[in-house]
C-alpha cells in the first residue's frame, strides 16, 4: 500500500484503539484523520474538473526576428479551488521569450515556460508573452502541463493537454539589391524577347505521331489503345517562369558533415529570389535535394503563379535540414522531361560537384536559359562555360544585412 494511502488504515486503527481503550481523544484523532483524508482524496480526484490551460499564439507563421504574441490562460470553472499550481509550457529553443528565463527540459531542443500561483473557485489567470524566433524551421509549441494538489498536498496530480504543435519560421528574405542583383532584370536579358512556348503540364489533346516528335511527347497509353503512335498536344504558355534548382550540399561528401552558415545562405538566397519572382508576377517553382519532414523525396514544387505558391515555397525552405535526399544532379535528371520550356533555370549553390556541372552543361546545350547564384567562391572553378553566374557571398559579410 502506498504511504500516502496509509492514512485510511492509520485512522481506522486509531478509531478502534481509542474506542476499545475508552480513550475518546485517540478515537477523535482517528476520526479527524479519516475525514481529512477522505476530503483530500475527493479534492484530488476532482482537482482538474473543468480546469483548462489554453494557449493562443498571434501567428502560426513568422519570419526570423518578428514578434509572436502568446496568450496563456488558466481557468477554473468550479467551486473547488486549486490551493497551488505550477503550469509549464514547452517551447523550442529557437523561440525565446522576451524577459523570461526558460527552464531546461529533458527533451533536447525544448525549454519550459512556467508560472506558479494559486487559483480560486471560478477564477481565471491570464498571461501575455512575446516570442521572437531566432532561427528558421518548424519549432515545437506545446504540450502544456499543470501540477496541483489538494489543500493538504497529500495527493498531487498532473494534467497534460497533450497538444504538440509547431510554429513555422520562414528564412530571412532580402531585397535583390542587398544580394548585389538588379531588381529589374537580375538574370540578364533574354534574346528574342518574351516567346510563346508549349506548357508540358497542360495537355490540350492528342494527334498522330509525326517524324521528329520527341519520345517524351508520345502518349503510350493512347498508343496502346489505338494501335498507332499518338503524340500529345500542349497548350501554349506565354507566362514567364523561374525554376529554382537548389543544391543544399555544403560539403563534397555527406560524411564530412555540413557548414551551417553556408546552408543558411543558400536557403536565404533562395527565399529572396522566390519572393522577388512572385512579386514580379513570375510563375516560380523550386526543386531541392532536401526533403519535407517525414518524407523520403526531394522538395519539388512546379512553377505556379497561384496566390499561395510563395507561402508553400517559404514553408518548404523553412524545413530544409542538412540531410540530403541524394544529389541535385540526380534530381534534375529525373525532372529533365518536366522542365518547363522557356523557363529560366536559376541554380543556387555553394559548391559545384562534377555531376551537377555536367547536368548544367547538358541543359545549356539543350537551349535552356541558365543562371547560377553562388553563395561561396567554390563554384566558379567548376562552372561550365557559357553559363552566367553571380557570387553573392559578399552580401552576407556586410554589417547589418542579417542582423
Amino acid at each position: 500500500m502506498p504511504f500516502r494511502d496509509a492514512w485510511l488504515a492509520v485512522g481506522i486503527l486509531l478509531i478502534f484503539v481509542g474506542f476499545g481503550a475508552s480513550e475518546s481523544s485517540i478515537g477523535l484523532i482517528g476520526t479527524v484523520i479519516v475525514v481529512l483524508g477522505a476530503v483530500a482524496r475527493y479534492w484530488s480526484k476532482h482537482l482538474f474538473d473543468r480546469v483548462t490551460l489554453t494557449r493562443h499564439p498571434s501567428e502560426r507563421r513568422a519570419f526570423i526576428g518578428e514578434e509572436i504574441g502568446l496568450d496563456i490562460e488558466l481557468s477554473n470553472k468550479k467551486p473547488l479551488p486549486l490551493p497551488w499550481y505550477e503550469w509549464r509550457f514547452a517551447l523550442g529553443e529557437a523561440l525565446p521569450v522576451e524577459g523570461e528565463t526558460l527552464g531546461a527540459a529533458a527533451v533536447p531542443g525544448l525549454k519550459w515556460l512556467h508560472r506558479r500561483g494559486s487559483l480560486g473557485w471560478y477564477q481565471q489567470h491570464r498571461w501575455h508573452f512575446t516570442l521572437r524566433p531566432t532561427e528558421r524551421g518548424y519549432h515545437a509549441f506545446g504540450p502544456g502541463t499543470v501540477k496541483s494538489a489538494d489543500l493538504l498536498g497529500a495527493f498531487p496530480r498532473t494534467m497534460d493537454d497533450g497538444r504538440r504543435e509547431s510554429i513555422t519560421v520562414f528564412p530571412r528574405v532580402l531585397p535583390m539589391a542587398d544580394l548585389g542583383l538588379p531588381s529589374d532584370r537580375p538574370f540578364g536579358e533574354r534574346k528574342g524577347g518574351n516567346r510563346v512556348f508549349e506548357d508540358p503540364l497542360r495537355i490540350a489533346g492528342l494527334r498522330e505521331y509525326r517524324p521528329g516528335d520527341p519520345l517524351r511527347r508520345i502518349d503510350w497509353k493512347a498508343t496502346a489503345r489505338s494501335g498507332d503512335l499518338r503524340s500529345r498536344v500542349y497548350e501554349p504558355s506565354a507566362t514567364q517562369q523561374i525554376y529554382l534548382l537548389v543544391n543544399i550540399d555544403t560539403m563534397e561528401h555527406s560524411w564530412e558533415g555540413y557548414l551551417k552558415e553556408e546552408l543558411e545562405r543558400i536557403v536565404s538566397v533562395t527565399a529572396s529570389v522566390a519572393a522577388w519572382a512572385a512579386g514580379a508576377r513570375y510563375a516560380v517553382g523550386i526543386l531541392a535535394n532536401g526533403a519535407f519532414p517525414d518524407a523520403d523525396r526531394p522538395i519539388r514544387l512546379p512553377p505556379s503563379r497561384s496566390r499561395d505558391q510563395i507561402t508553400r515555397i517559404l514553408e518548404s525552405l523553412a524545413v530544409i535540414q542538412p540531410l540530403t535526399m541524394g544529389d541535385l544532379a540526380g534530381a534534375i535528371q529525373r525532372e529533365s522531361g518536366k522542365l518547363p520550356a522557356g523557363s529560366t533555370l536559376v541554380v543556387i549553390a555553394s559548391l559545384m560537384p562534377p555531376a551537377l556541372a555536367g547536368v548544367l552543361a547538358r541543359l545549356r546545350d539543350e537551349g535552356h536559359h541558365l543562371f547560377v547564384i553562388a553563395t561561396s567562391d567554390r563554384v566558379r572553378a567548376q562552372l561550365p562555360t557559357g553559363i552566367a553566374m553571380r557570387e553573392v557571398g559578399g552580401a552576407f559579410e556586410r554589417e547589418g544585412v542579417f542582423n
